[in-house]
């Protein structure tokens, strides 16, 4: 019983003493804007009023209690959704403006450590498509890519952006199934795929250096560092490094942001000077004078002839340009990758925008000027022939005999030959300014595993937030193993099969978005008519956003189609097989399994994720 009996007996005094039933209601907690008019005249009615109804008022004191007990738990679930998540509040903090959001957009588009064999590899599998042109026809389908990330990272500003989008205007199923594949390629990809680079880098650093002071030690660390053992090692070192990085908050990687972005535009431009100040010919009597010194088979024109035995006919044309797209994908992606972390961002109305639309044009830029500049300088059917080479054979082959990657730090070491201090500067600025890019794409998909906790997929633990750093620490621990462990794929797979994945994979993900985004106004029609700014226009009856994201899903299906057929690209359509549709399944098992734990705890998981999350 709910002691209304007690409270009847007790309020019984006469016309002067409060009503019993008025104190019974008192007692449980309710007020009266929550009575029915029948039962406040009731209550209100003395006992001697009611007369031999008496035994009657606790009786509907305690249904009017039990009924408003059921009302106010209905309103719990229907006005407080946040329930659902892990917590009320995500406790992460907007912190980065628009300037710290161009620049990490724009460090995962360009960055030295890119450059380090991506020329090599993207003319070697070419065979020398115009990368220039090839960006510029790019650029078309990536600027509607850039207007459907900017509709999706305003609309639903939180972390895991795309991940909310997708799981709330499809099913959170897709949602997860989709994230996870996109964030696992990107991983694979531009962190673990990057740091082999950059410890082919830091390998042509300390062997030139060793080649230039005659020290047979730099040379042997250089060399082991450049072989799969030593990327392991250097990968694993960094990924730590990192994961420290990540767990001190943003003044820290803010801090990092800025630093390794003034180290890249001095390395930039010192690049760019030292191309530009060496021609073709002082180029060939460098690399003759510095590396090819008592050995004829390492000389500028006999590794030429070495690679150019049984090559395919080099590519002309615009069938040429239209075949190399999805490999010039690769240079643009990333800027969109911003929005993962969208939910600390400030002012993200503003700042998403600008950060999508500057990191494609800069990256458009850079990339075709380092390129002009590297070809002119090195020859462009030189580097197409050793490209080729190394992308199918390797070093120390019979088609590519030199023991060291045709590397950008390599090459600029021999042009700028035989300047030492010019030289290690360059070196300096190149690795530091680096680290930036390869912070960025290791921290962002820790973003992900929180919103895939904080949405409860997974264990809500992975969403703990530290109070000081207001960082996901246990997320940042899962990416460093995952870090370490996928850097043994790489050893195993090589530089070349990873890049060659990531061109057809990470632009065939784009499909799904492009479709959300076409779907978004027929789906959530009260969320698209609040939708901000241009969002919630129409063209001729026709959603904007729907126009946009069919553009995408169509011109994204078709660059992936032609990855697919592309002979270049043969090599690795198994294991990409393998691994997307391996990638899938495991998704939508984990989440179907998490899906009915929360089931048997009285908790609909699907029904529960239409919600957007808190901030």
């Amino acid at each position: 019983m709910c002691g209304c009996h007690e409270t009847v007996a007790a309020g019984r005094g006469g016309a002067h003493a409060l009503p019993a039933a008025y104190l019974a209601l008192k007692m449980c907690g309710v007020k009266e804007d929550r009575l029915s008019p029948f039962t406040l005249r009731v209550t209100n009615q003395t006992d001697e009023e009611l007369g031999a109804n008496v035994l009657f008022k606790p009786m509907l004191i305690c249904w009017q209690y039990l009924h408003i007990l059921r009302s106010r738990w209905i309103d719990v679930k229907l006005q407080n959704p946040t329930k659902y998540f892990a917590r009320d509040a995500t406790g992460l903090v907007r912190e980065f403006g628009a300037l710290d959001t161009v620049l990490f957009a724009s460090v995962m588009v360009f960055a030295l450590v890119f450059t380090t064999t991506q020329f090599a590899w993207f003319y070697g599998n070419t065979l020398g498509a115009n990368l220039p042109l090839t960006l510029l026809v790019a650029a078309i389908p990536f600027v509607f890519l850039m207007l459907a990330y900017w509709a999706i990272g305003i609309t639903m500003p939180r972390s895991g952006n795309d991940y909310v989008w997708i799981g709330r205007i499809f099913h959170p199923s897709i949602g997860f199934a989709w994230a996870l594949f996109y964030m696992v390629i990107i991983f694979l990809v531009a962190y673990v795929g990057e740091i082999g680079p950059f410890s082919y880098a830091i390998s042509a650093a300390l062997t030139l250096l060793g080649l230039q002071t005659a020290s047979g030690s730099l040379q042997s660390l250089g060399t082991f560092l450049g072989g799969p053992l030593g990327t392991l090692e250097l990968a694993s070192l960094f990924t730590i490094i990192f994961g420290f990085f990540a767990l001190f908050g943003t003044r820290f990687i803010k801090g990092i942001l800025y630093i390794t972005w003034i180290a890249a535009i001095i390395g930039i431009g010192l690049m760019w000077y030292i191309l530009a100040s060496t021609s073709t010919t002082t180029f060939i009597s460098h690399w003759n004078t510095f590396l090819a010194a008592g050995n004829p088979s390492l000389t500028y024109s006999a590794l030429q002839t070495a690679g150019a035995s049984g090559m395919p006919a080099l590519s002309s044309g615009f069938s040429g340009i239209v075949l190399a797209l999805p490999l010039a994908f690769l240079f643009l992606f990333g800027g969109n990758y911003a929005n993962g972390f969208a939910g600390e961002i400030k002012n993200v109305r503003k700042a998403i925008p600008i950060a999508l639309f500057l990191s494609l044009i800069f990256g458009i830029i850079y990339w075709s000027v380092t390129s002009t500049l590297t070809l002119d300088t090195v020859g462009s059917t030189w580097m197409t022939i050793i490209g080729h080479a190394w992308d199918n054979s390797g070093v120390g082959s019979t088609a590519y005999p030199l023991a060291y990657a045709p590397s950008q730090p390599l090459l600029l070491a021999v042009a700028a030959y035989p300047n030492n201090a010019l030289i290690t500067v360059m070196f300096v600025t190149y690795i530091l300014g680096s680290i930036g890019a390869l912070f960025t794409y290791f921290w962002i998909p820790s973003k992900y595993f929180f919103a895939w906790s904080f949405d409860r997929v997974l264990p809500t633990k992975f969403a703990d937030i530290s109070s000081r750093f207001h960082t996901a620490y246990l997320s940042v621990v899962v990416i460093v193993v995952m870090g370490i462990g996928l850097s043994y794929l790489y050893a195993y797979l090589g530089y070349s099969v990873y890049f060659t994945l990531g061109s057809v994979l990470w632009g065939a993900a784009y499909v799904i978005p492009g479709l959300a985004l076409a779907a978004f106004p027929f789906i959530k029609k009260d969320l698209f008519a609040q939708a901000p700014g241009w969002v919630s226009k129409k063209v001729a009856g026709v959603p904007l956003v729907t126009i946009i994201g069919v553009i995408v899903a169509i011109g994204f299906a078709y660059v992936a189609g032609i990855a697919y057929n592309n002979p270049a690209i043969g090599a690795a359509d198994s294991f990409s097989e393998v691994l997307a549709v391996g990638l899938v399944a495991v998704g939508f098992a984990i989440y179907f399994v998490s899906a009915q734990y929360h089931k048997s705890k009285g908790m609909n998981l699907g029904m529960a994720l239409k919600e957007i999350p808190p901030e």
